[in-house]
């Protein structure tokens, strides 16, 4: 009986170690994590503004930082050119209020 008790203890013992090895949430979102793995800083990026949108903290991109202390005319020049180049971010893309009704601001 001892025996038997020793086997299925050592078992269980076994078979719940390889949960000990996984890795949280937090360190698989991680960029550190994400680049090592294969993926884009794009495709990095996306990953920390879902993070940041779904704990309601703002998020800067690379881009939008590099423009944040432009003066006013240098802001208007860069949303006329963001406004007939699509290829070009604005801030907006991943970054609005969910509405449900629709509007005009979906398009």
């Amino acid at each position: 009986m001892k025996i038997k008790f020793l086997l299925t203890a050592l078992t269980l013992a076994f078979a719940a170690y390889p949960a000990l090895a996984e890795i949280t949430p937090a360190e698989a979102t991680s960029p550190e994590y994400l680049r090592n793995h294969g993926h884009s800083n794009s495709i990095v990026e996306m990953v920390q503004m879902t993070k940041a949108g779904a704990n309601g903290e703002e998020y800067v991109t690379v881009d939008n930082a590099k423009h944040a202390n432009d003066n006013k005319f240098v802001k208007f020049v860069r949303k006329i050119f963001i406004y007939f180049d699509p290829a070009l971010d604005d801030g907006s893309f991943m970054r609005h209020d969910s509405k449900p009704n629709p509007h005009v601001d979906d398009l």
